[in-house]
Order: structure tokens, then sequence, then C-alpha cells
């Protein structure tokens, strides 16, 4: 029996007139990219938003670390360690990374030592996972690129050691995607477990 981080089993996940997901097995084990593949409106996007708490599946189970799972929201799913890299970035443009990070976290950030403690471990976690971002500029001043490195910064934040990624390279200029598919890599290599979202080929088997 191998170990998996993720298993969604059965998952069937219907919209008025539509089924989007139907009767889907998706197992994901620690150290893996798992690719999800399809054309647009294949699904891919929805059955990632059931492992994220965004919708209730009509049927089927979550299962992480082989233990079932109930994921009723985004919170849900961030408590059990699953993060979303979203096609559009939940960043307050206006704010640093690491005051980005003083959102999520408790609500004396901007005090001066709970600051230097963020940034101490954005920058470890910068190190361990090569990750190379400003974390003192305001976001909104950062290229796409550079807000998506503080997005999946915000989830090793977070404690997440299942990262989904939506079409990571559709915001990307083409040099950028060598970076991102590095950061994967070093992902994996620690042992989180990774899910690409893709309708590109090409992209999957790099």
């Amino acid at each position: 029996m191998d170990d998996y981080i993720i298993e969604m089993l059965g998952i069937t996940k219907e919209f008025p007139g539509i089924i989007a997901n139907d009767n889907i097995t998706l197992q994901l084990k620690k150290g893996e990219i798992h690719a999800l593949l399809g054309e647009n409106g294949a699904g891919k996007s929805t059955l990632m938003s059931v492992l994220f708490g965004l919708y209730q599946p009509e049927e089927g189970v979550i299962k992480k670390d082989g233990q079932v799972v109930q994921i009723k929201d985004p919170n849900d799913a961030n408590a059990l360690g699953i993060g979303m890299v979203h096609q559009h970035f939940m960043l307050v443009d206006v704010f640093s990374a690491i005051e980005n990070m003083g959102l999520i976290g408790d609500v004396k950030t901007f005090s001066i030592t709970n600051r230097r403690k963020i940034e101490d471990t954005l920058e470890q976690l910068k190190q361990k996972y090569g990750i190379d971002v400003d974390l003192h500029s305001p976001v909104g001043q950062l290229s796409i690129g550079m807000q998506q490195k503080v997005e999946i910064l915000k989830l090793l934040y977070t404690g997440a050691d299942v990262l989904i990624f939506d079409e990571p390279t559709a915001v990307l200029l083409p040099q950028e995607c060598d970076g991102l598919f590095e950061i994967i890599a070093n992902l994996t290599s620690e042992g989180k477990g990774v899910i690409f979202i893709s309708h590109k080929l090409d992209e999957i088997f790099e």
C-alpha cells in the first residue's frame, strides 16, 4: 500500500444541467508532481476547487494522509496543509510580502518583533526552496512572476504540504516558467506533493 498524501475517491460534482466531475479518483504521493491535464472546461479546476473546499461534492470522499477528512471551506483546506496558487493572486497590492504574511498570522502583526519573526521565517523558506523575491516592496509593484513567488511563499509560510497550481504558466513570460519549474522541483525534493493543472503537454513533460 503506497502512502498517499491526498486521495480523492469517487468524486462527483454537478451543477445545474452539467456533471463537471463524474466519479473521479485522484491519488497523490509525497514528493510527487501529479499533472491534471485537459482542455478548458474539462473540469480540472472544479475538481481542485472541491479539494480546496470551494465546492462540496455530491458524492465521494477525500483522504489526507490516509484519514477521511471533511473540507467545507478553504480554511479547512489550509488547516490540513492544502494550499492553492490561483490564477488571480490573493494578495493585498499595497502591502509587502512580509505584511501580507502578517494578515494571515497573529493580530499584533505590525509590531517590530513580529515583522522580524515573519521576515526571518520567509528568508529561511526562500533559501530552502530557491525562491528569489523582494520581501519589502509593495507586491503591486512586483512583476506578475514575482507576485506568484510571494503567493507560493505564503502557502509555505502557512505550512502547506500539498500545493495546487492552477494553470500557473498562463500569467508568466516564457523565461519565468523555468524559474517556476525549478521551485516546483525543490518543493517535491523536500517531500511536498504538487498538483499541476494544465492543458499544455510540453510543459507537463518538462
